[in-house]
């Protein structure tokens, strides 16, 4: 395994948004259409959260909310950033420490992309492919 890989080259890209005054069926049926567990939420051009399935399972369904009605905004957890360039066992760390399964990927501050808990599965699992 390479130390060096930069997380951005698992990275999955372009990033899917989402407006945060849009209802959570919005996001469920946008999540589910592009097959992602993530949307970034924004807010007048400005990336202010993020909605992933947690959210909709712990937040809304488990709780017997109407998706119809609650409102993206409502439910949304805080974005953690790190930037492309870093080592992608860094950012392993990194989400595990922060019990994230979804981490926004910067390039010069701007959100670029998303690791996911999927993507380091893949990479991870890389390195046993080859010892086979």
């Amino acid at each position: 395994m390479d130390a060096m890989e930069e997380l951005g080259e698992f990275m999955s890209s372009p990033v899917l948004r989402i407006d945060s005054d849009s209802s959570v069926q919005d996001a469920a049926i946008l999540m589910e259409k592009s097959h992602v567990g993530s949307l970034i939420v924004e807010e007048y051009g400005d990336d202010v959260g993020i909605i992933s399935e947690r959210e909709l399972s712990q937040k809304v369904l488990a709780k017997g909310g109407n998706p119809e009605e609650i409102k993206v905004s409502d439910i949304m957890g805080s974005v953690k950033t790190m930037d492309r360039y870093m080592p992608i066992e860094e950012a392993n760390q990194f989400m595990y420490k922060n019990k994230i399964r979804h981490l926004a990927v910067t390039d010069e501050n701007k959100i670029v992309g998303i690791l996911s808990v999927k993507d380091l599965v893949a990479y991870y699992s890389k390195d046993f492919r080859m010892q086979e």
